[in-house]
């Protein structure tokens, strides 16, 4: 048998949310909702599909490698230069990139426990220690904490905003007044995969993409408020040395042609985003008056998304299950290490009401 890296055999894979498409085989149910993953039930941006089509034909050829045309509109769209922007595989490709351009043996990242499962995966992957501080009582980062494991080996200090899976938020003041004490030999990422929807639910959101500090990165995703998930499609925005050191050591060829068209398509669709903004707006409320009618402890969400805190591991493993009997899948929160927890993604309106139909179901047999 070929000996594997002792910290590659020691890594437990990626457990994805979505459901694999044979979940409900055999059951008659009338109607079911994927809740799982934080996607966009809406679908996919006319617009972008329009984009993808159209270069189809071109797929021979292989995609600009430094994704001009992309980037230009983007740094448009944010205001700012085209070599202070990136775009690669996903927010988490651009992730992987970070830790070969930046981190080495000794070296070690600190952020929070229950955050973005990826980065803990990323970690392992790559040998380097994870510093975690504690989440607060409110399920929120705890900064000062943070700060405080903050030592000689740090290379980067990693956060999510809005978290996920407890869909906290970092205030705009809190948010800089941490960002401006961090030492300028560290690296600050900031992920913001769900700020589409977080700018539309809170006034004091920050938009780090306006930082233009030489330590700070920005990464964003289309994956979520712009519906091509499936597409594998993200952008990062920092300081032109950040841009440029990732730029020297992500592959090639990333993103492909199609995912690179379907983000020029995207950014035209207000009317899409729109949309996608407001369903997920009155889902949210929705969630929250039903929750508290069903008086479960929940998190405020900045996100597309919900996190329930059932108390047990052993209640959530049930109210999961219950709700997969009734056609209802959600994501179980163990591997974010919450397993007492579950996140649960705004759907459409008739999805939304049967999660709540099914759950307080769930709930009397428990």
């Amino acid at each position: 048998m070929i000996e594997l890296p002792e910290n590659i055999a020691a890594l437990e894979s990626y457990k994805p949310g979505k459901a694999v498409d044979n979940v409900f085989e055999g059951k008659d149910f009338k109607q079911t909702a994927i809740l799982s993953s934080n996607e966009n039930n809406l679908g996919t941006s006319p617009k972008a599909i329009a984009a993808m089509q159209n270069v189809l034909s071109n797929s021979f050829v292989y995609p600009d490698p430094s994704g001009m045309k992309l980037r230009t509109k983007l740094a448009k769209k944010h205001n700012t230069e085209i070599n202070r922007i990136i775009i690669g595989d996903g927010s988490d490709g651009i992730l992987s990139v970070i830790f070969k351009a930046f981190f080495k043996p000794g070296n070690e990242l600190v952020s929070s426990k229950g955050s973005f499962v990826a980065v803990n995966v990323m970690t392992k992957l790559n040998n380097i220690p994870y510093i975690q501080a504690p989440l607060t009582a409110e399920y929120a980062f705890d900064l000062d904490t943070i700060y405080k494991l903050i030592g000689p080996k740090t290379k980067a200090v990693y956060l999510c905003n809005p978290n996920n899976p407890t869909g906290a938020m970092i205030g705009r003041e809190e948010l800089m007044n941490f960002v401006n004490k961090i030492p300028a030999n560290i690296l600050i990422i900031i992920d913001e995969a769900y700020a589409e929807f977080a700018t539309e639910l809170a006034d004091d959101y920050p938009d780090t993409t306006e930082i233009n500090l030489p330590n700070v990165l920005t990464l964003r995703t289309f994956s979520k408020a712009f519906g091509l998930a499936g597409v594998r499609l993200g952008y990062g925005i920092g300081s032109t040395f950040i841009i440029e050191t990732l730029m020297k050591v992500k592959l090639t060829f990333t993103p492909s042609s199609i995912a690179q068209a379907a983000g020029m398509g995207a950014l035209e669709d207000t009317e899409f985003m729109n949309k996608t903004v407001s369903t997920n707006n009155e889902g949210i409320e929705h969630y929250y008056k039903a929750f508290d009618r069903l008086q479960l402890k929940y998190v405020k969400s900045y996100g597309n998304f919900v996190m329930i805190d059932f108390g047990t591991e052993e209640k959530a493993l049930k109210v999961f299950q219950g709700l997969l009997d009734r056609g209802v899948f959600v994501r179980l929160l163990r591997f974010f290490q919450l397993p007492h927890c579950i996140r649960i993604t705004v759907g459409l309106p008739d999805e939304c009401k049967l999660l709540v139909e099914k759950l307080a179901e769930v709930l009397k047999t428990l």
